[in-house]
């Protein structure tokens, strides 16, 4: 098997469908954003910006925000999205190289993690260009699937079926102390670990996945600080 798939295939599809997609728009944005400080005036590193979402909103709310993504046309839908609003640039959220010591107050990494095959390497780069103090939230894949059970501590690169995208989507299924221990690693402390229930306004337009998400979450929502 590849490794993790490469969104520069799917970024026309991806950005034309997931600004509205429910799980999206009324699941994990709204825990998301729960997380987040005030971010007017912070400047804030937006880590696998995708097709921009989040930076528009961090902009939107008054922070100066740099955007990475792994992906350049997915780079190309942020940039036709913000329109010079943000600094956005190609890179490995594993590699910040372009980025100096303590730049950020803030960092947010909406439903990337799961796709980076080294997260010791990737912790402790978003720990160095955070400032002392600074923050990391972020949401990924939930840690137990139910169909992985049989083999939860073990680490997979699993291929799935994303009828959303019309297409298979490859990526890494972990357990939970392999989040935490490299962000320990690192020199983060866990404030917040959720895992949300959906809404009502979930309910209303999704109600099959509403039931699936009341059995088991979709995923996990965690903020860290920098010691």
């Amino acid at each position: 098997m590849p490794g993790p798939t490469d969104y520069d295939d799917l970024a026309a599809r991806y950005g034309a469908g997931v600004d509205d997609r429910p799980w999206n728009a009324l699941y994990e944005r709204p825990a998301t954003i729960a997380l987040l400080p005030s971010v007017a005036g912070k400047d804030v590193l937006d880590a696998g910006c995708g097709s921009g979402w989040y930076t528009e909103w961090l902009v939107r709310n008054g922070a100066r925000v740099v955007g990475i993504d792994l992906s350049g046309r997915m780079l190309d839908l942020a940039r036709q999205r913000l329109a010079g609003r943000a600094e956005l640039s190609l890179a490995d959220v594993s590699d910040l190289h372009a980025q100096r010591d303590g730049t950020f107050d803030l960092v947010v990494s909406s439903l990337v993690l799961h796709y980076v095959a080294d997260l010791k390497k990737a912790f402790s780069e978003l720990a160095r260009v955070l400032r002392p103090g600074g923050l990391l939230v972020f949401s990924t894949h939930h840690p137990f699937r139910e169909s992985s059970a049989a083999d939860y501590l073990r680490a997979s690169l699993i291929e799935e079926e994303w009828r959303w995208l019309g297409t298979r989507v490859r990526y890494y299924q972990r357990p939970l102390r392999d989040l935490t221990e490299p962000m320990a690693e690192a020199g983060f402390v866990i404030e917040r670990l959720c895992e949300p229930s959906p809404s009502e306004a979930l309910r209303q337009v999704d109600p099959d996945g509403y039931q699936r998400l009341c059995r088991a979450p979709a995923f996990l929502f965690v903020r860290a600080r920098k010691a």
